[in-house]
């Protein structure tokens, strides 16, 4: 009997290491398989606690970036308020796997991003303020299908805008460069959502001023660009147009999100766009989209008349 118990003990003994990582919790293997791996002078936070056995939160993220050619040869410090990873593709991030396989899937989201380096300074010369951002990214391959789902990749810089994109893609899967994805991609649906509350109003002087022309004049010659390509278009084309016309008046003030959509009758690739000056293939082809809540009827052919 003690030769089967201790043949028993030694089985599940031996289980129990094959598989320890499954018994890991999230932060875990955060901080065993992951954490080691970046290239940073120094990573703290303030709090950590696991979400399960493939998410953690983190607070008070303290992260500083050793001085290179990306940073003008000088150290940078980035701040996050929270990080919450939901779900992340750790066999895929973890030092021992294939360098060439994207990570299959993530859902995690930062907030309150802050810091020292151009990336987050480049909008100032624009008038635009240096402000937190919260950063979600939502995404899933299916190797075996060659899909790429976008659920949400959403970036805020608070008190200015909102950008919120999903899309699904046909022919990419986990070994694929960003050549190939523009080859062979293949767009099945997507949406763009824009909400804007103060930066265009900041934005489009400084760009005109660069351009040496005034504001009015920058957007005069968007509208009657935009009225030129309406003239030919009908129906459903037409409609999304107006919407479209409409935020590009309201860039001092915005009525609310303006949201672009596209859900090609059949997959669309980059080859396709030849396609988009035919008279309404926006909408017939490539199932274009466009809603605004202070859309007026007939913006788009009216073009700046109709501001």
């Amino acid at each position: 009997m003690r030769v089967v118990f201790a043949a028993l003990m030694s089985a599940l003994l031996l289980i129990g290491f094959a598989t320890g990582s499954w018994a890991q919790n999230g932060l875990e293997r955060f901080e065993k398989e992951i954490k080691p791996q970046f290239e940073l002078k120094t990573l703290s936070y303030a709090g950590a606690e696991p979400l399960g056995a493939t998410g953690f939160v983190l607070t008070d993220v303290v992260a500083v970036v050793p001085a290179n050619p990306a940073t003008g040869d000088k150290e940078s410090t980035i701040r996050i308020d929270k990080v919450t990873v939901d779900d992340l593709d750790f066999d895929r991030l973890r030092k021992d796997s294939k360098n060439d396989l994207a990570p299959r899937f993530a859902r995690l989201r930062m907030e309150g991003m802050t810091g020292d380096d151009e990336m987050f300074t480049a909008l100032e010369p624009y008038g635009v303020p240096k402000v937190p951002f919260d950063i979600s990214l939502d995404y899933r391959i299916d190797p075996a299908a060659k899909v790429l789902t976008l659920n949400m990749l959403e970036v805020t810089l608070r008190g200015q805008a909102r950008f919120a994109l999903s899309m699904i893609v046909d022919g990419v899967s986990d070994d694929t460069d960003m050549d190939t994805a523009k080859d062979e991609g293949r767009l099945r649906s997507a949406s763009l959502t824009i909400d804007d509350k103060q930066l265009l109003d900041k934005l489009v002087p400084a760009v005109a001023s660069e351009e040496g022309i005034k504001s009015e004049e920058l957007i005069t010659t968007a509208l009657d660009a935009l009225a030129s390509f309406a003239q030919a278009q009908t129906g459903e084309t037409l409609k999304a147009l107006d919407a479209l016309a409409s935020f590009v008046g309201d860039w001092k003030a915005p009525r609310g999100p303006l949201v672009l959509g596209l859900k090609p009758a059949k997959t669309a690739g980059l080859d396709d766009l030849d396609k988009i000056m035919v008279p309404d293939a926006l909408s017939t082809l490539f199932g274009f989209t466009a809603t605004y809540p202070g859309t007026r009827g007939g913006a788009a052919k009216a073009g700046s008349k109709g501001k």
